[in-house]
């Protein structure tokens, strides 16, 4: 019981990128020189997510211990996103971020196997992970291209 407790949480704090984001963008367009405010607000956050699922990873014994290792795994694949959009905006991190979605969906898909109970939560990771490489498919098919 005290393990759902901290999984669910975990996936509750994790709800909280989307208002922070929001924050950021405000940030972006209103007020730039407050931007470094969202970037740490956001790596902290990813960090304390990381360190509740490496928690809930060890602690929970039952195959919900599979849903904690997709939250991991999306954490991940948001990190290697994260820091393309940031400072590594190289062209040989789309292929990193291309094995990181392909090691996450793999891991979504046996979250959804194992796991009875929450499936909803990997399927959304699915959908993210979807939308999220669509984006990158198409920045990989642009880059270098003169766009003017």
């Amino acid at each position: 019981m005290k393990d759902t407790f901290y999984l669910k949480l975990n996936g509750y704090l994790l709800l909280t990128i989307i208002p922070l984001s929001m924050l950021g963008y405000y940030f972006a367009v209103h007020n730039e020189s407050l931007f470094f405010l969202y970037e740490w607000l956001l790596v902290a956050l990813v960090i304390i997510l990381a360190g509740f699922s490496i928690r809930n990873i060890v602690s929970i014994r039952d195959t919900t211990r599979w849903v904690a290792i997709s939250i991991l795994t999306f954490l991940l694949q948001f990190s290697v996103l994260g820091l393309f959009w940031g400072p590594l905006s190289y062209f040989l991190m789309i292929y990193l971020y291309y094995a990181v979605a392909l090691l996450s969906i793999i891991i979504f898909i046996i979250t959804i196997r194992k796991n009875k109970t929450l499936r909803s939560i990997p399927i959304i990771f699915i959908i993210l992970t979807g939308f999220f490489t669509l984006y990158m498919v198409f920045l990989n098919t642009i880059w270098g291209s003169s766009l003017s």
